[in-house]
Formats: C-alpha cells, structure tokens, sequence
C-alpha cells in the first residue's frame, strides 16, 4: 500500500530503494508471474490457491498451507480493524485523536476496540451482499491509493521546479539517516519489511474465477500491477527526499510508523507552500489539509483491502476445499453466491 514508502524512508532513507529494488526482482516479479501462470492455468477453479497447491504437493499440505495463509489474514484484519481508526481521526481532526477518545467512562483503548468489532461487523455484512460489492468498494479504495500517488509525484515535481531542482534530503543510496537502522543486520532485518511490502498479490488468485476472459485478462492484470508497483515503491522513495529532511522532520520522539504516512504528507504541503513564497500560517494549513486528504484516502484503502481479505482467503479455504470437511452450513451459499455463513 501506499505507507509502505512514507514507512521505508523512515526507517532507511533513500538507502531503502536498493532493498525495494532487490525484493522486486529476486521475490516479487517471480511471484507475481507464478500467480499469473497458475491463474490461467487453474482459471476455472474456485478454490485458489488452495486448487493451486491441491494438484502439485496434495491436498494434505495444501490444506495446511492454505489455513496458515487463512490465519494470518485473519490476526492482519484482527489488529488493522483498531488502526484504521487512525486515518479516519486524521481526516475528521487533522491528526490523530484516538488516543484522547472516551465514551460513557470508557478508555480510548477500550472505544477503538468496540469501534473495531463494530467495523468487522459492518465489512462482514457488506461483505456478505456479493461480489459486486466487494469489487466496487475495492475500486474506491485502489482508486484513492493511486490519488494519494499522483498528488505525491505531482506535487514532489512542482517543488522541485519551485526550489531549483533543490532536493530537501541529501541523496544517498548507501547508508541510512537512521540511527537505528546502521548497523549490517538492522540492514538485513530491513529486508525482510522490504519483501512483506511485496506481499499480497496472492490474495487475488482466489477471484480469477470471478474474471473476465481470465486466461488473458489475469495474467496481464497481475504482470502490469507488479510492474507498477515494483517501479511506484522505489520512485515514492526518491520522491519524499524532494520536501521532507530527515533530520529535521522524522528525528522527533512523535514520529513513529503508526503517523509516519501522515508526517509526511504534512511535509509536503507544507514544502510545496514554503515554495510557493506563502505565510507560514498559511503552509501550515496547507499541510494539515494534505494530512487530511491522506487520512481519507487511506481509510478508503483500508476499507477496499479489507473487503478483499475478508473473502478471497475465505472463498480459497471454504469453496476450494473438500465440503466433507465443514459442517453444510458453512459452505452453503446465500441468494448472492457467498458463504455468508462462513
């Protein structure tokens, strides 16, 4: 997603792009292309990756397999269920809030976590309407991400003009303005973040049934995406070097990965005021209404990624699976083609 850049230039500076560059080519574009392989070969199976695994390794070790992928989307939706709150409170406030919210003598903790069961409530009810909803919800949310992307790279460039081609941080793809992240293995641990940013694009071989001409239309759709977002990651990093200095913006105690994403972005419009030769207080508001539109943007992303994760692994483990194995209820499908049940 769109804060895995704003969180790599945190944590390594312009010396994360060599690692983006490495997890691209050596992890993601390879798996991008097994995806597509396997979707068009396996394109009218319901079952994903689960049909996938089924006919090269059995169903013994694809059951398995498919259940602990099923798992950790599920601890993912779990703890993202209460930070997607944090957007959402960026949006409303200008900044995040959630930790000052009380209700009927409730702590802040105790009210993002009623607002998180009532949000996985609401997706699985939404949800359970079908595919068609689930599709449009996912446009919205991709749709933002790419809004956030354009601003970021449209904004970045009309700064770099406004300051003479004046980059706001010192480019170097060796080392990290991070203290923290100096060290060799701090550097290799780095990687590891680098490669999960590539992840999730297995997510959608479970909907290669539900696509068009998917011999065709799956294999370019996931070979495009990769692409784009191989090159978009490395390219967002170079680009928060244009209005954001480590040093004087990211060192503080009050940035963290939790507000990274929006720090930044007040960065931006702050910057982009700054060189536009406007009154302070006027950046300044700038940058809290590009932390708000990001804040909303984000939310949206959630949502749509949330509405994604919360059926496709689902619909691998539940319809791709031997139906033995489940009691009738839960792989009975209601007037619109979902396990709601499930």
């Amino acid at each position: 997603g769109f804060a895995n850049s704003p969180s790599a230039f945190y944590l390594m500076g312009y010396s994360a792009t060599p690692f983006y560059i490495v997890s691209a080519l050596f992890f993601f574009i390879p798996f991008a292309l097994m995806m597509a392989e396997m979707g068009s070969a396996y394109r009218k199976e319901e079952g994903g990756i689960y049909s996938w695994m089924n006919n090269r390794v059995g169903p013994r070790y694809a059951f398995i397999g498919t259940f602990m992928w099923f798992s950790s989307y599920v601890v993912w939706m779990v703890s993202t269920a209460a930070k997607v709150w944090v957007p959402f409170s960026t949006f409303l406030f200008g900044a995040d809030k959630t930790q000052v919210w009380s209700l009927a003598g409730l702590s802040s903790t105790q009210v993002v976590g009623i607002l998180a069961v009532c949000w996985m409530v609401v997706v699985t009810l939404v949800a359970s309407k079908g595919i068609n909803k689930i599709a449009r919800i996912t446009a919205v949310g991709g749709i933002s991400v790419l809004c956030l992307n354009l601003v970021l790279l449209l904004v970045s460039i009309a700064i770099l003009c406004l300051n003479g081609g004046h980059f706001a941080q010192e480019v170097n793809f060796v080392s990290s303005p991070n203290p923290g992240y100096q060290s060799g293995l701090a550097m290799l641990s780095f990687l590891v973040f680098a490669i999960f940013a590539c992840g999730g694009i297995e997510a959608v071989g479970g909907l290669v049934d539900k696509t068009e001409n998917p011999e065709k239309n799956f294999a370019k759709g996931i070979i495009f995406a990769a692409i784009v977002i191989s090159i978009g990651y490395s390219l967002a990093i170079f680009l928060w070097g244009v209005s954001t200095n480590w040093q004087q913006v990211l060192s503080n105690n009050t940035t963290n990965l939790g507000n990274i994403t929006y720090v930044l972005m007040k960065s931006l419009g702050v910057t982009l005021g700054n060189a536009m030769d406007l009154a302070p207080e006027t950046s300044a508001t700038l940058g809290i209404w590009f932390a708000r539109i990001t804040g909303l943007s984000m939310f949206l992303a959630y949502t749509g990624a949330f509405f994604t994760l919360i059926y496709s692994p689902l619909k691998a483990i539940i319809q791709g699976t031997p139906k033995a194995l489940w009691p009738a209820r839960m792989t009975q499908l209601n007037a619109a083609g979902m396990p709601a049940n499930a």
